[in-house]
């Protein structure tokens, strides 16, 4: 049997190179299925890791050993003690929770003010038939923002794109401005992208210039 520390297992983020990739074939009207699956599926187990990362975060820990076998175990973690044992009440795989949290920190993992955005593009991507409802999800979620949720505030506070894609934050950011788009884009999409950059200068204006993600 494998070692506990082993198991634990989070999707990379998705490299900017097929993005950019996706982004041209669609622009030019030819948009790449294949790659379009890849990149949906990419950001779909990335958004299923943020999320697992921010139930554990709030004490609802999924074991990863009863995940691989399709079988949802929760761990239901008592303190925020380093030293405490997590148990699978079914399998029995444990490891103390200073353990667990190292698998996860300083790989942008945190679900922040963006969850609610994460769970949406799951449940939009499983339900998604066609290309064009598989584009519009990928093209919605890696424009969104986390937002500050103290006192009901909705205020957008960093862009969500480096917890999913490659790179720093402000060469991500960077890299979004600059992707393709033609004639034949979906308009739907070209609002996204105006909302995006009109979101961003909003926040320049605010002072509230991305930042780094806290990875605790």
């Amino acid at each position: 049997m494998k070692e506990p520390l082993s198991e634990i297992k989070w999707a990379p983020r998705v490299s900017k190179s097929k993005i950019r990739k996706l982004y041209q074939s669609e622009a030019a009207g030819l948009l790449d299925e294949v790659l379009l699956d890849e990149v949906g599926i990419s950001l779909y187990l990335r958004c299923q890791s943020i999320l697992t990362v921010g139930r554990a975060q709030r004490g609802k820990v999924e074991c990863p050993r009863c995940a691989r076998s399709e079988c949802d175990t929760t761990i239901e973690r008592q303190t925020s003690r380093k030293e405490e044992v997590l148990r699978c009440p079914k399998c029995s795989w444990h490891l103390t929770w200073g353990e667990y949290r190292k698998t996860y920190q300083g790989k942008q993992l945190s679900e922040g003010g963006v969850g609610r955005y994460l769970r949406a593009f799951v449940i939009r991507y499983e339900k998604a038939r066609t290309p064009k409802q598989k584009i519009l999800a990928v093209d919605q979620v890696i424009h969104e923002f986390h937002y500050n949720t103290v006192k009901n505030i909705h205020q957008p506070t960093r862009a969500a794109c480096v917890n999913l894609i490659e790179g720093k934050l402000t060469d991500v950011v960077a890299f979004l401005n600059e992707l393709t788009y033609g004639n034949r884009t979906d308009k739907r999409m070209i609002r996204t992208r105006n909302d995006w950059k009109s979101t961003l200068d909003g926040m320049s204006k605010w002072h509230l210039k991305p930042r780094a993600i806290n990875t605790e």
